[in-house]
């Protein structure tokens, strides 16, 4: 009989299709790398213009650029709602709900610090209460019922109506 040898330590030579992904994942990595240099300078550029934006003078160092100009009014404006008490506004309308008002529609000035709601109630006492509800909140004031119809064409006759008030002004309500 005879005997039989087994080789264990024996590699295996490199096929051809490994030489082509070892060249593919080389490159892939070539690739990535020009791309993160590219991006690079873009952030250095950025953080430049930044830098020019911010420096005393604000938007006006940026000279000769009027294109430049406009997105970062635009940012600025943003930042400015941003800071608004967004929070306050939610908080008196979720506040006042009511089983007999439906919003129909909030359409808040951030710039006057004004909101105009549009709600639908089953009544004219619901649509006072409801009134009477947002006055209570600590972040309108001058919660003003603009106008109001009844809807005597449809079932039940639903009174539509606009509230007008500012927000933003803690502890404003007499």
């Amino acid at each position: 009989m005879r005997s039989l040898q087994f080789d264990f330590q024996r590699k295996p030579a490199p096929s051809a299709t490994g030489w082509l992904l070892l060249l593919a994942g080389a490159a892939g990595l070539a690739g990535l790398g020009q791309l993160q240099h590219e991006l690079d300078g873009q952030r250095a550029a950025q953080a430049a213009r930044l830098a020019k934006v911010q420096a005393p003078g604000g938007a006006s160092a940026l000279t000769g650029n009027e294109p430049d100009e406009a997105p970062v009014k635009a940012a600025r404006e943003f930042l400015d709602k941003s800071r608004l008490p967004w929070d306050t506004l939610f908080g008196a309308l979720e506040s006042a709900r009511s089983k007999d008002v439906a919003l129909l529609s909030v359409t808040p000035d951030a710039q006057r610090r004004q909101v105009k709601i549009h709600a639908e109630a089953r009544n004219l006492d619901a649509m006072l209460a409801y009134q009477r509800q947002l006055q209570q909140s600590p972040g309108l004031a001058h919660v003003v019922l603009s106008d109001h119809t009844v809807m005597k064409d449809m079932p039940f006759t639903p009174v539509r109506f606009h509230i007008l008030a500012q927000w933003g002004v803690q502890n404003a309500n007499p």
